[in-house]
């Protein structure tokens, strides 16, 4: 990828065909994982998920295993039971400020929880649209009402794979980033350092 750089009112990047297929990838499991929260809390779960997919020990030598491996990233059904509410994702995204009162944690949610997905499901849509939108020449184009959908996604897709690699502080990222690299986090990390990176060349754009 070349970095975002400032063009007249929109901000430009050069994505390579790869990396278009990896990102749409992830906000399309992120749409889905954000969906399976709305009302009613005790809806279908994870029934979208398939046991069929390949081994962590497997290489990642084609696309579909690419997107197995993301999709075991992004949604692990062993972290959660029937209720999306139990995904830690999911708790991180939509954190509950009242733990030990039920009954103010439900009128909270009740109340706060469909404008907040909204939010965050519109916002991946645009960079979705964007992706849509690239060019055979790789070339990305983000208008400025734009760009804080990008940086709230980006935002997001990031907390979503630290939950799965179990990054709390700086000090679980430096460990991670120093397993070997048959170690399966070590292909993950490197898709959550690199989304920093796109991250970080968007907001140098706005400069």
């Amino acid at each position: 990828m070349l970095a975002f750089h400032r063009v007249d009112d929109q901000v430009v990047c050069q994505f390579e065909p790869a990396e278009i297929n990896l990102m749409s990838g992830l906000i399309a499991q992120l749409i889905e994982l954000l969906l399976e929260s709305s009302p009613p809390a005790d809806g279908p779960g994870t029934a979208w998920l398939h046991d069929d997919t390949p081994g962590e020990s497997d290489a990642v030598d084609d696309e579909d295993q690419i997107f197995a491996r993301l999709e075991r990233e992004m949604v692990s059904e062993d972290d959660f039971d029937d209720d999306p509410a139990t995904d830690p994702v999911l708790q991180r995204f939509f954190p509950d400020p009242y733990p030990d009162d039920p009954a103010a944690s439900y009128d909270f949610r009740r109340f706060t929880h469909t404008a907040q997905l909204d939010d965050k499901v519109d916002a991946a849509s645009i960079v979705r649209a964007d992706l849509d939108a690239i060019t055979a020449q790789g070339r990305c184009e983000v208008c400025g009402t734009h760009t804080l959908a990008w940086l709230k996604t980006l935002t997001n897709l990031r907390l979503a794979l630290a939950v799965r690699l179990g990054i709390r502080d700086a000090d679980d990222a430096d460990h991670i980033s120093e397993l070997p690299d048959d170690d399966p986090r070590t292909w993950t990390f490197s898709i959550y350092e690199w989304l920093g990176w796109v991250q970080e060349s968007l907001l140098n754009a706005q400069e």
